[in-house]
């Protein structure tokens, strides 16, 4: 099935220039988000309560609290980004300011005289995700044009009409025929028997992508838990999401050739994407204590339903060396479209997760000052190949089904592990942590995993606590600048190595 996924992202680009099974990956592939507490210690919090982290991880966790609480978590990213591109790695850097999450507990006495202690509601917002980042690559290729996706988009439809061809695409062929990078093969008596691209792949092409992305996922979360007889935990929760990702692509291709004669300098293409969703989950969890010092947790996270709205530009620039009489040449799909992005509207949902994990807690005794510490556990299953796009409108019902066979085709069940523990030393402590995301990819080579290593200090006395915590990222991706249905084309592959600072201030009441 590997043809038809190829041609499955031609017919994207023809048709709206949005939806591709990377989308689903992109949207699905996420963190829990948390406190710098819960970062120190690798999101491993499926068993061990006790932080506002709980209220989105495993609403369960917020039975554990005694007294009231907020607290607030700014940040700071410093994203590293290489992508090695046919032999040739090209690095991108980017600082980002952050807000990861605010929120309020609020616990409640039970009944009165009975096994039922005390009820917890959790309220808040979390950032899971943020986009913002910028990428780039660079090769020289001798094997294929990027500008050949355009031929076989008009291949692929027999289009025979210039005058359709002019047309009929204006996120794609269109653009690149009207500025001449695409033009027509004669036949006999003026007929058209097929197209060429100017780009000189043969004699070898520069090329360089260079993507800058912005947004995020936020929640916003209202949880709640009760406490029997402080051996039973039950909560659950439900989470308004916000969705904004926004992504402009600048491709660029050029002669690797110093030939001022071959009708080729170069060509530029420019894609905008700005997604817009509103979306909903529910959050269940269970916590239970089966001898004092061990903790034993499951949770289970709906898909959340997402409703998107997508807007979309592409622009195509080129200088073809005087081809046609021509000099440099740009047009930009707002030229068909009264200068308006095109949109497109649809809904998305990411795959369920089940979590499980285990604590042991060192000293566990009601009173907080005498406690030593803990170690916690948890592995998370999801399976990226259960993400689906579905139509808003039914006319779109076929082609968002074929988006959703290449998705199932492309990603696969993964295994999340998280780790980490926490020693107590009065009023401070120390805590490690390490995780691991699976890998999303089905297809060999392709990979796409994620590991994070953690660590941090927190204090706590008088009602006043403070986490700082630094968590270092190393990922590997892929990213293909372009795919074509029968010719040759590769992957750039990525690795980042990130950092990420995270800094909680709370307060008890």
């Amino acid at each position: 099935m590997k043809q038809f996924s190829i041609f499955l992202a031609i017919l994207l680009m023809q048709q709206l220039n949005a939806q591709e099974p990377v989308d689903a990956l992109r949207y699905s592939m996420l963190g829990h988000g948390g406190t710098a507490r819960a970062r120190a210690i690798g999101g491993a919090m499926t068993s061990l309560g006790g932080d506002i982290s709980a209220a989105f991880i495993n609403p369960a966790g917020l039975g554990l609290y005694k007294t009231g609480e907020f607290t607030f978590t700014p940040s700071l990213s410093f994203n590293n980004t290489s992508i090695n591109y046919l032999n040739n790695k090209s690095k991108a850097n980017k600082i980002t300011p952050d807000f990861s999450n605010i929120g309020f507990v609020l616990p409640r006495p039970g009944s009165y005289n009975g096994n039922w202690r005390n009820f917890t509601f959790g309220i808040g917002m979390n950032k899971t995700v943020n986009f913002s980042n910028t990428t780039s690559l660079k090769g020289t290729n001798t094997e294929s044009s990027y500008s050949e996706k355009y031929l076989e988009e008009l291949i692929n439809n027999n289009i025979k009409d210039p005058n359709v061809a002019a047309n009929k695409f204006p996120y794609g062929s269109s653009l690149a025929f009207n500025t001449y990078l695409i033009d027509t093969l004669a036949g006999p008596g003026n007929t058209i028997r097929g197209y060429r691209s100017l780009a000189t792949p043969q004699t070898g092409v520069l090329q360089q992508q260079n993507i800058t992305t912005k947004g995020s996922i936020n929640d916003i979360y209202f949880s709640a838990s009760g406490n029997y007889f402080d051996k039973f935990f039950v909560g659950g929760g439900i989470t308004f999401s916000k969705l904004k990702y926004e992504r402009t692509s600048i491709y660029r291709e050029s002669d690797a050739t110093s030939n001022k004669k071959n009708n080729f300098n170069y060509f530029e293409s420019e894609d905008y994407l700005y997604s817009e969703g509103v979306g909903v989950g529910l959050k269940l969890g269970l916590i239970v204590k089966p001898v004092e010092r061990v903790r034993i947790g499951l949770a289970f996270h709906s898909p959340v339903l997402y409703n998107m709205d997508d807007k979309y530009s592409s622009k195509i620039t080129t200088d073809l060396e005087g081809y046609q009489g021509n000099g440099v040449l740009t047009q930009s799909s707002l030229d068909f479209n009264n200068d308006e992005l095109g949109q497109f509207q649809y809904n998305f949902s990411n795959p369920m997760r089940l979590m499980a994990g285990v604590s042991y807690v060192l000293n566990e005794v009601a009173d907080v000052n005498m406690q030593k510490g803990f170690i916690s556990a948890d592995i998370e299953y999801l399976d990226y190949g259960n993400a689906k796009f579905s139509e808003a409108n039914i006319s779109d019902k076929e082609y968002l089904n074929q988006v959703n066979t290449a998705i199932k085709e492309q990603f696969k069940s993964a295994l999340n592990l998280k780790v980490g523990g926490e020693l107590k030393f009065k009023t401070v402590m120390t805590r490690l942590g390490f995780n691991y995301l699976g890998n999303a990819y089905a297809t060999a080579p392709l990979k796409a995993r994620q590991m994070n290593i953690s660590g941090g200090l927190g204090y706590r006395n008088w009602g006043f606590f403070a986490d700082l915590t630094y968590v270092h990222q190393l990922l590997k991706d892929a990213s293909f600048p372009y795919r074509l249905d029968n010719g040759f084309y590769v992957p750039g592959n990525v690795s980042a190595s990130n950092g990420n600072l995270f800094l909680t201030i709370g307060f008890k009441f």
